[in-house]
C-alpha cells in the first residue's frame, strides 16, 4: 500500500475524531491512570503530559488502532494473498509491526494539528468543567452541607 493512501486513511480517521473533539462538552466517567487498553497503546504517548480527558484519548487511541488494523489486514493481503482467491482475516506480525510504523509516523506527522485541536477545543471546556465543579464543592461547604 502507498504512502498516499496511508495518508488519506490516516487524515479521514483523524478528521473524524476531530469533529468528535470538537463536540465534547465534559468528561466521562473513568480512572486517573486511564484504561488498559490506552496504557497499552503506544498511540496514547501523545497525550504526553496527561492532560486530556480520557474518554478523548481513548477514542484517540481506538482510531489510531482501528486504522493500524485496516491497514495490516490490506498490507497482509497485498503481500501473501496476490491473485489467489483465499484471504486471510488475521495478519501477521510482520504486517502489523509495518503497519503500526506507518500510522505512528503519519499520526506524527499530524502531532501539530492533534495538539490544537485539544487545547483550543477540550482543555477551555475542561478548565469550565473543574472550576464550576470546584465552585459547586466549595458553596457546598461553606453552606456546611459538608460537615464531618
Amino acid at each position: 500500500m502507498n504512502r498516499h493512501a496511508v495518508n488519506d486513511l490516516v487524515d479521514c480517521s483523524l478528521q473524524r475524531w476531530y469533529r468528535l473533539v470538537s463536540e465534547w462538552r465534559e468528561p466521562a466517567l473513568g480512572t486517573e491512570a486511564g484504561c488498559v487498553e490506552c496504557r497499552h497503546s503506544d498511540f496514547a504517548a501523545f497525550d504526553h503530559l496527561s492532560q486530556w480527558p480520557h474518554d478523548l484519548i481513548h477514542s484517540f487511541v481506538e482510531t489510531l488502532e482501528l486504522v493500524t488494523f485496516q491497514l495490516a489486514v490490506a498490507l497482509h493481503e497485498e503481500q501473501h494473498y496476490r491473485g489467489e482467491g483465499s484471504r486471510s482475516g488475521k495478519p501477521c506480525h510482520n504486517c502489523i509491526t509495518a503497519a503500526r510504523s506507518a500510522v505512528q509516523a503519519c499520526a506524527h506527522r499530524h502531532a501539530q494539528d492533534v495538539s490544537d485541536v485539544i487545547s483550543e477545543c477540550a482543555l477551555p471546556r475542561l478548565a469550565a468543567y473543574v472550576e464550576r465543579n470546584i465552585n459547586l464543592a466549595l458553596n457546598a461547604a461553606t453552606r456546611g452541607e459538608w460537615a464531618s
